[in-house]
């Protein structure tokens, strides 16, 4: 399929085929191969994932994005024990002690989040190689089954965001998809943005730091003011009335909180008497000495 000549299948008229197409003939055989499979779906499904994120050497650097898009769109094809996976292998690594320990990548976490940058300058990680699947898979999924999300963020991972740099991977994590959410299910824009909200508030009782507040508070005034507008707004304002006074402050605008203007102290003006003027003697000429 990938420029082979001759290709995998013959040369028909595919106007009066089955498939409209020969990737579409691929995709499907495939699928129809993976189920006959004499094994669990889940098994079946971490196979597939596996093939990037365990088997890099075996890939090509180059073609590494191709193969993630590849693995995107059988697993999106096949039924829902295969891709569930997916959800398994996000929560492994959001708690894994790269992101719930004070490691050195916390000064600069949107570095590591990068996988375009990392893959170039072979930094990457493994939960790079996640996060930049987890969006080949989710960009080639069904808005039916991206509908599971706001139930994937509310029951799988917000229990275990503790940490700012958890919740940074969770905005990058679903940050790209907020736009479909926001034209195809309302609804579930509506779960999400309130779960980022409340994932915040875990971080700010569990963390006594912040470094990235100003990051954070700008991604959720772009959530507001581009998705949710005041959808959400009796249930942010009890969150963010219950944060620290830096983040009430910088998220003020949200919840229309007005800043309390401290009570000025009365002046007093004095009245100064003027001061009296010394008389000035003048020489009217000059001086002569005499001889």
């Amino acid at each position: 399929m990938a420029g082979k000549s001759p290709g995998p299948f013959p040369n028909c008229d595919w106007r009066f085929n089955e498939f409209p197409n020969p990737a579409a003939h691929a995709l499907h055989v495939t699928c129809v191969e993976l189920m006959a499979l004499a094994v669990p779906g889940k098994d079946v499904g971490n196979a597939l994932l596996n093939v990037v994120l365990k088997s890099q050497p075996l890939v090509p650097r180059e073609s590494i994005t191709a193969w993630m898009n590849a693995i995107g769109l059988v697993i999106t094809a096949l039924p829902e024990p295969y891709w569930i996976v997916l959800h398994d292998r996000i929560v492994n690594v959001i708690s894994s002690p790269t992101l719930t320990s004070e490691t050195d990548w916390v000064r600069y976490p949107f570095q590591l989040l990068d996988f375009t940058a990392c893959h170039q300058s072979y930094s990457e990680m493994y939960c790079t190689y996640v996060l930049a699947l987890a969006h080949a898979v989710w960009h080639h999924s069904s808005i039916g089954q991206l509908s599971l999300i706001p139930k994937f963020l509310s029951e799988l991972l917000k229990p275990v965001v503790k940490t700012e740099f958890q919740l940074l991977y969770v905005y990058h994590l679903v940050g790209p998809f907020l736009q479909r959410f926001q034209q195809e299910r309302t609804r579930c824009m509506l779960e999400i943005g309130v779960a980022f909200y409340e994932m915040l508030q875990s971080v700010d009782q569990y963390s006594k730091h912040l470094n990235h507040m100003d990051p954070i508070c700008d991604f959720l005034y772009h959530v507001k003011y581009m998705f949710t507008g005041d959808s959400v707004k009796e249930q942010v304002e009890k969150i963010i009335c219950n944060l620290r006074p830096a983040l009430k402050l910088r998220l003020r605008f949200i919840t229309h909180i007005s800043k309390m203007d401290p009570t000025s102290a009365p002046q007093y003006t004095s009245v100064s008497s003027p001061a009296s003027q010394s008389n000035q003697s003048t020489v009217s000429g000059p001086m002569t000495v005499s001889q």
